[in-house]
């Protein structure tokens, strides 16, 4: 069963917590995935849906649309302007953060 993301949005309402730096300190992972690179060491212990949440808030909050029926049911359509992936405007955080979040949810078999 899938949880529903829809009260979880903005993604900085995950609080999860990013740990190491001083940088860093006080930050939550989600809160600063604007201006913070988050490493696999950061997100070893997040399970499955909590990785595949946290990176699609990523992409929901910037505007895309999405097309499977778990997505759309999880972060429904409202605020969707871009049905093109590679045309949703990221910072370079966001888009590497997603794509480590992406590699972590595949190295975990997710």
């Amino acid at each position: 069963m899938i949880r529903s993301a829809q009260s979880l949005l903005p993604a900085s309402a995950l609080m999860l917590a990013a740990t190491t730096s001083a940088a860093s300190a006080g930050c939550h992972l989600v809160d600063c995935v604007e201006n913070v690179f988050v490493t696999p060491q950061q997100l070893k212990t997040k399970s499955c849906e909590d990785l595949w949440i946290l990176r699609n808030s990523i992409w929901k909050d910037a505007g895309y649309c999405f097309k499977t029926p778990r997505a759309i049911k999880a972060f429904g359509t409202q605020g969707c302007l871009h049905t093109d992936q590679s045309a949703v405007p990221l910072n370079e955080y966001q888009r590497r953060n997603a794509e480590t979040l992406l590699s972590v949810e595949t190295e975990k078999g997710c």
